[in-house]
Protein backbone atom coordinates (compact mmCIF):
# COMPACT_ATOMS: atom_id res chain seq x y z
CA UNK A 1 0.00 0.00 0.00
CA UNK A 2 3.05 2.53 1.20
CA UNK A 3 4.46 1.97 -2.54
CA UNK A 4 1.57 2.92 -4.45
CA UNK A 5 1.20 6.28 -2.29
CA UNK A 6 4.82 7.06 -2.73
CA UNK A 7 4.31 6.33 -6.37
CA UNK A 8 1.44 8.79 -6.68
CA UNK A 9 3.11 10.90 -4.62
CA UNK A 10 6.11 11.08 -6.98
CA UNK A 11 3.68 11.31 -10.62
CA UNK A 12 2.22 14.74 -9.10
CA UNK A 13 5.89 15.81 -7.98
CA UNK A 14 6.46 15.15 -12.28
CA UNK A 15 3.38 16.71 -13.08
CA UNK A 16 3.57 19.85 -11.11
CA UNK A 17 7.32 20.22 -12.65
CA UNK A 18 6.22 19.17 -15.89
CA UNK A 19 3.65 22.19 -15.39
CA UNK A 20 6.11 25.13 -13.98
CA UNK A 21 8.40 24.09 -17.08
CA UNK A 22 5.70 24.83 -19.49
CA UNK A 23 4.65 28.19 -18.03
CA UNK A 24 8.10 29.24 -18.03
CA UNK A 25 8.76 28.16 -21.42
CA UNK A 26 4.85 30.08 -22.39
CA UNK A 27 6.24 32.90 -20.43
CA UNK A 28 9.77 33.24 -22.34
CA UNK A 29 7.99 32.74 -25.43
CA UNK A 30 5.59 35.29 -25.02
CA UNK A 31 8.49 37.64 -24.39
CA UNK A 32 7.03 38.32 -20.40
CA UNK A 33 10.76 38.07 -19.62
CA UNK A 34 11.88 40.31 -22.19
CA UNK A 35 13.14 43.98 -20.57
CA UNK A 36 12.29 43.93 -17.43
CA UNK A 37 13.86 47.54 -16.50
CA UNK A 38 12.25 49.18 -18.96
CA UNK A 39 8.79 48.19 -17.51
CA UNK A 40 10.37 49.02 -14.08
CA UNK A 41 10.97 52.42 -15.08
CA UNK A 42 7.66 52.97 -16.59
CA UNK A 43 5.80 51.65 -13.39
CA UNK A 44 8.45 54.42 -11.62
CA UNK A 45 7.69 57.30 -13.89
CA UNK A 46 3.85 56.76 -13.61
CA UNK A 47 4.17 56.93 -9.93
CA UNK A 48 6.10 59.91 -10.46
CA UNK A 49 3.27 61.33 -12.09
CA UNK A 50 0.83 60.62 -10.55
CA UNK A 51 2.40 62.46 -7.06
CA UNK A 52 2.22 65.73 -9.43
CA UNK A 53 3.07 68.65 -6.69
CA UNK A 54 3.55 66.42 -3.60
CA UNK A 55 7.43 66.93 -3.42
CA UNK A 56 6.90 68.24 0.11
CA UNK A 57 5.60 65.47 1.58
CA UNK A 58 8.02 62.73 1.76
CA UNK A 59 8.51 59.38 0.06
CA UNK A 60 10.63 58.16 -2.06
CA UNK A 61 12.58 60.06 -4.75
CA UNK A 62 14.05 59.02 -7.94
CA UNK A 63 17.06 56.96 -6.91
CA UNK A 64 14.89 55.05 -4.56
CA UNK A 65 15.99 56.57 -1.88
CA UNK A 66 13.94 58.21 1.21
CA UNK A 67 13.13 62.38 0.77
CA UNK A 68 12.89 64.22 3.87
CA UNK A 69 9.69 65.71 5.09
Amino acid sequence: MLEYLTLGEFIVAVLMGLAALCAFAWGEASGAFGDVEAIKHQVLSAEMESEGGMEGEGGMNADGARRDA
